[in-house]
């Protein structure tokens, strides 16, 4: 263990306490400052092995000297603190010069804790709670679904927390302050920690304004998951949706009663039929209580029946005064019938500020859906691909987009680049890197070129 090492796994052995010392805006500032200084020492770290190892000996001196000079900006930071700062001198005091060793310390360059960045999702639900009454004694906190069922319910409002590792997306950019950081032992990726927390309608709001508050963005991010998938697993995918696009605004989950099994599909089918009300009701409440002055919504997969049928019979744009708009509404493989959706994409394209549509000609799980309705998806390329007025269609079929071709949305590093310049910057497809126009007999389109993971 090096002395970049020992610092770094000081930091963590530490942690714990800043909560006891430290509190709300304060914890949060000082979160991201340790946040930024890990990535700083561990870059640092890995320059100075590199060039420790090459034959340079002026440029090994000068990454040592970034090494050094990132360590003592962490110190530094902490030494602002002193109780903290106090008790990092000594553990680090301890590590660097062997006194104390931590059973199963790793090699060096590694670290004996992971990180993780804890990211509150906002959520709206009509999912069963009849397992999460009866496991939780109605606390809301029972099972990795937060003890919501596949059946249907009432519309309900709350809270979860999501743990995304930190090195999940290699970078430096700062997460929103709010995104507190947390170690832990254990090497699990994604995890819905500490269940959920149920909110009234009004308590959603409050929760909401209070987050944007403090986030520098007064934007609302809405994820509306698909066909086959249980709460938790939705509330990962929210979380981690708005930590790789950089998010600053609030995530907000729509799950609606999927069943979660592969052999579900009819049940879900009708059940996202059923859902529609209740996601109009969510959506109003989002756009006049939340204080987000945008909201943005990704579906994806059957989510995209949700949003579309939604949309069709609710005008947004007709909203008192004061209430948020619809900013970018993306659809993603959406498993919506194809002629369907040219009939419902007027009502989308009058409400949002732009409106984009992945679709791929090798999505299998599009094809299996289009043997069983026995017509074209939406969310489907090729001959049949869907170029209506106002919504811009995006082939994705020349990117390899995994064994189903079907969840790009979330696992693709150039879709997600795509959403990041549509989302953040407003970037018209002919301003987004990667993309190129094609022709169809109904108008234009744009296509991935064929890009590596």
């Amino acid at each position: 263990m090096d002395e970049s090492d020992a610092l770094a796994t000081a930091v963590a052995e530490v942690w714990p306490t800043a909560a006891e010392v430290l509190h709300g805006q304060e914890l949060e500032e000082f979160a991201s400052g340790v946040l930024i200084g890990l990535r700083a020492l561990e870059a640092a770290a890995l320059g100075a092995r590199a060039a420790a190892d090459g034959p340079d000996p002026a440029a090994a001196e000068t990454a040592e000297e970034r090494e050094q000079a990132a360590r003592q900006r962490l110190a530094v930071l902490f030494a602002g603190h002193p109780p903290l700062g106090d008790r990092l001198t000594g553990v680090y005091r301890s590590l660097a010069t062997g006194l104390e060793r931590r059973p199963g310390t790793a090699p060096s360059g590694s670290l004996p804790y992971l990180r993780s960045l804890i990211v509150p999702v906002l959520y709206a639900t009509d999912r069963d709670r009849t397992a999460r009454d009866r496991a939780a004694g109605g606390d809301g906190t029972a099972g990795d679904d937060g003890g919501f069922g596949g059946r249907r319910g009432g519309l309900g409002y709350g809270k979860a927390l999501v743990g995304i590792p930190d090195d999940h997306r290699i970078g430096a950019v700062e997460k929103p302050r709010r995104w507190l950081l947390r170690f832990r032992a254990a090497p699990e990726r994604d995890v819905v920690l500490g269940g959920t927390t149920d909110l009234t309608a009004a308590g959603f709001g409050e929760e909401a304004r209070s987050l944007l508050a403090g986030s520098g963005s007064r934007q609302a991010l809405v994820f509306v998951h698909g066909y086959n998938v249980g709460f938790g697993a939705a509330a990962v995918r929210t979380a981690q949706i708005a930590y790789d696009l950089g998010f600053t605004g609030v995530p907000v989950l729509y799950s609606w009663p999927s069943r979660g099994g592969v052999l579900s599909y009819e049940e879900d089918a009708n059940n996202a039929r059923w859902t529609v009300p209740h996601f109009q009701e969510f959506l109003r409440h989002t756009l006049t209580a939340s204080g987000a002055d945008e909201v943005h919504v990704v579906a994806h997969s059957m989510g995209n029946r949700v949003l579309t049928e939604a949309l069709a019979g609710f005008d947004t744009t007709g909203l008192p005064a004061g209430a948020g708009r619809l900013g970018n509404v993306v659809l993603a493989a959406p498993d919506v019938d194809a002629d369907v959706f040219r009939q419902v994409a007027p009502a989308l394209a009058r409400q949002a500020r732009r409106v984009t549509l992945y679709a791929s000609s090798g999505d299998r799980a599009l094809g299996l859906s289009r043997r069983i309705a026995g017509y074209p998806r939406a969310g489907q390329s090729g001959e049949g691909i869907v170029v209506v007025k106002g919504v811009d269609t995006v082939d994705a079929t020349a990117l390899d987009t995994g064994l189903m071709s079907h969840s790009y949305i979330g696992d693709h590093t150039s879709v997600l680049s795509d959403v990041h310049a549509l989302i953040h910057h407003g970037t018209p497809p002919s301003g987004r890197f990667g993309l190129t126009a094609a022709e169809h007999r109904d108008g234009g389109y744009w296509t991935f070129l064929p890009q590596r993971r």
